[in-house]
């Protein structure tokens, strides 16, 4: 090999390891003790490499199972200002929550800007909403795609819809081809942050920061058009409403009797593990549907979380290098994937090869396909510029009681956004928000 060629192989090799594995801020010196309050499975495991990395930094990883015991305690120990940890996992809808207690440190002031080009844009957003102020390094994403059930598009004779209007055409000739038993896809009503992201996918804005005040839009009018569309096809008996991650789900997807769905990134990894040999090899993920034919790839997302450094860490420094070491660094993202299945949030991750290995699961379990490549592409394609609320957990649960009515008939969609609209709104008043 000619000498030019070693030396361009050479620089573009260590371009790609600097993509992946930035220089990280330099370690302080002395002994450290981070404590880290995290759900992620195999953390501990995770962090004997950073360990070995830094041989002054020890860090005491506490798993608190997440949801809201975890959310509790942590408000109840920002609000107290005392017995929190030095880095915490939040998920990005919650986020705002903790921003408010101002229990959370800035890390703009110790340089987190400096890394934003590593992560894909929105989730920079996610943390940093007006560009300037970071409250957290994001960590793990679900942009959003869909799954389906190759064998049973093929039985009835149906392409893999690219648009949602040629979804709607499947989903009745599905209908009609199984007289009535199988379901095209499935609504999750008792997840707003699903239907959300369906809705952010088309551009929709539910909250939004103006200075000091706040505007609210749960009712605006891409939501109306995405729910009125689902409800449409729920009616006609096309798709179906069963609740997530129930052996009710999991049996009619194993069954075929649900030929798709609208799933995170993280969502086939349940896939494999619940089905296990049940339609095992048949399942495959493609684009989004989109509104438009031939545009871009656009997509929302469901879920994802990042990691705070509480403002009570008296190593706050220490606290940043490991929560970016934990979502930027080569070894950290691996095991995050191969033992939680957490989709990454770094742009370079996204590309790195344990996510395509086809011999193991979730591309296993989806017939050797490299549906990493299909989220990669759905994620690279998620708006900026969504932004939560510090409400959202009560607008998270009033949502369910909307759609519970919508389902019963008593409210036609439109009603069940305005009242979702009308009630949050109130109580985000009552919390002494100034928001219209």
């Amino acid at each position: 090999m000619n000498k030019v060629l070693m030396t361009a192989l050479t620089a573009l090799l260590a371009s790609s390891a600097l993509a992946a594995d930035p220089a990280f801020p330099k370690a302080p010196s002395g002994k450290v003790t981070l404590e880290v309050w995290s759900w992620v499975p195999g953390l501990d495991k995770t962090v004997q490499a950073f360990e070995k990395a830094y041989p002054n930094i020890d860090v005491k990883v506490t798993n608190l199972g997440g949801g809201p015991q975890t959310y509790t305690k942590l408000l109840t120990t920002l609000k107290a200002g005392t017995g929190a940890p030095d880095v915490a996992q939040i998920e990005y809808g919650f986020l705002p929550a903790f921003v408010d207690t101002g229990g959370l440190t800035d890390l703009s002031t110790l340089g987190a800007n400096n890394y934003r080009k590593y992560f894909v844009p929105w989730t920079w957003g996610q943390v940093s909403p007006d560009g300037k102020a970071v409250f957290a390094i994001p960590q793990d994403t679900g942009p959003f795609a869909m799954v389906y059930r190759d064998d049973l598009l093929k039985k009835y004779g149906v392409q893999v819809p690219r648009t949602w209007a040629e979804y709607e055409k499947a989903a009745a000739t599905v209908h009609a081809k199984s007289g009535g038993k199988v379901k095209m896809g499935n609504f999750y009503a008792t997840f707003a942050p699903w239907f959300m992201a369906l809705a952010w996918a088309d551009g929709a804005q539910f909250f939004k920061r103006d200075g000091d005040r706040w505007v609210q839009t749960l009712n605006n009018p891409t939501a109306k058009k995405v729910l009125n569309y689902w409800y449409g096809m729920i009616k006609k008996g096309h798709v179906g409403t069963l609740n997530a991650f129930t052996s009710d789900y999991w049996n009619a997807a194993g069954a075929g009797q649900v030929v798709s769905n609208m799933e995170a990134a993280w969502g086939p990894g349940g896939y494999a593990g619940s089905l296990k040999n049940k339609s095992a090899g048949q399942w495959r993920a493609a684009n989004l549907p989109q509104w438009t034919a031939g545009s871009t790839v656009r997509s929302g997302n469901w879920g994802g979380s990042s990691n705070v450094v509480t403002a009570q860490s008296k190593n706050k420094e220490a606290a940043m290098l490991f929560s970016l070491w934990l979502n930027l660094s080569q070894s950290a993202i691996t095991n995050n994937w191969t033992n939680g299945g957490l989709f990454p949030a770094s742009d370079a991750g996204l590309d790195l090869a344990v996510l395509k290995d086809k011999t193991k699961n979730p591309s296993k379990f989806f017939g050797g396909q490299d549906i990493s490549s299909v989220y990669a592409r759905a994620s690279r394609g998620v708006n900026v510029n969504f932004q939560w609320a510090p409400w959202f957990p009560y607008a998270n649960d009033n949502f369910n009681k909307q759609m519970d009515l919508m389902l019963k008939g008593r409210l036609t969609p439109d009603q069940a956004l305005d009242a979702w609209q009308r009630e949050t709104l109130a109580e985000a008043k009552k919390q002494g928000y100034d928001v219209r």
